[in-house]
Parts: structure tokens; sequence; C-alpha cells
């Protein structure tokens, strides 16, 4: 074999044996790494290195995750398809505060500012709020397809609609 073919061989052995260590353990070197979801009663948030999150609402947490306080992945309809791929929420858009004004991945207008405060200066109620979130429609008027609709009970609508009061 040639000096071209080693080399050829070396690159193909270092490719195969990256790919074998971010498939079959790549996340030894993380030891506080816990994979997305429940551990205890608590939720663990992807990635290396983070604790539990206790949250201090059933709001906050679907907020947060798109998981209730029941351990409940909120099904939805709609949306860019890393959420349906990866999971997601309301701050996946809109962010921690809930104010928007930037663009998500994969979508064409930007996420709009869904405080409760901004929402009622809009004129919106508890009702057309609900609305926006379950059917994706605000006004009469159908919502960005980018907007998932969330098949929520009324009690985590509740929840959340409680939750957004407390965004300023």
């Amino acid at each position: 074999m040639d000096k071209a073919g080693y080399i050829i061989v070396g690159i193909i052995s270092a490719l195969v044996v990256g790919s074998l260590l971010l498939t079959q353990g790549g996340y030894y070197w993380m030891p506080t790494y816990r994979p997305m979801g429940y551990e205890d009663g608590r939720y663990y948030p992807p990635g290396c290195c983070q604790g539990p999150v206790n949250f201090q609402s059933n709001g906050e947490r679907i907020y947060y995750t798109g998981i209730n306080e029941k351990g409940e992945r909120i099904p939805f309809t709609g949306g860019p398809s890393w959420l349906a791929n990866h999971g997601g929420s309301c701050v996946n858009c809109h962010g921690r505060g809930g104010k928007g004004g930037f663009v998500p991945m994969m979508c064409n207008e930007q996420a709009p500012d869904i405080r409760y405060s901004e929402m009622l200066r809009e004129g919106m109620s508890d009702e057309n709020i609900k609305t926006a979130i379950t059917k994706g429609v605000h006004e009469g008027e159908e919502l960005d397809w980018c907007m998932p609709r969330w098949q929520m009970s009324e009690e985590d609508l509740s929840d959340i609609i409680a939750y957004l009061k407390e965004l300023e």
C-alpha cells in the first residue's frame, strides 16, 4: 500500500471510531449527563451538567417543557418539524420572558409577544388566548403555520394562562 492508501485508511478509521464513540458511549465523558425526562419525580433538561429543574407551577412546567405536571407530553399538530422531532414548548419560540420578537428556526414570521398584559392590550380575553393556543386562530384569522395547535386539557390551558399572567 502506498502513502495515500495509508492516509485514506487512517481517515476512515478515525471516522469509524468517532462515530462509534458518539453512538455507543459518547456521553461517558459527561458524568452528570441525564437524558431528557423525569427521574425521581423531577425534570432533567437535556444536555450536560444541568441539575433538575423545580418548577413553581404546572403552567411554568408546560411553558418550558411542553410536559404537564403528570409527566404527559402535550400533543400538538402543526408547527416546525424540529418541534415534533426533538420536543419543545412555548419558550422555544416566544423566549424565556414571553416577548418573542425573533423568527424561530424554519419559520416565516416573528414569534409574537405573549405576555398576558400585551395580549390584553390587543383586546384578547382568556377564551381568545385558549383558541389561539389550541386552534391557531385569532380574530377569525388563522395564525402562521409555525404556531402549533396544542391539544391541552382545560386544566392545563388555565395553568398556562395563569403562568402567562406572571410574565412581565
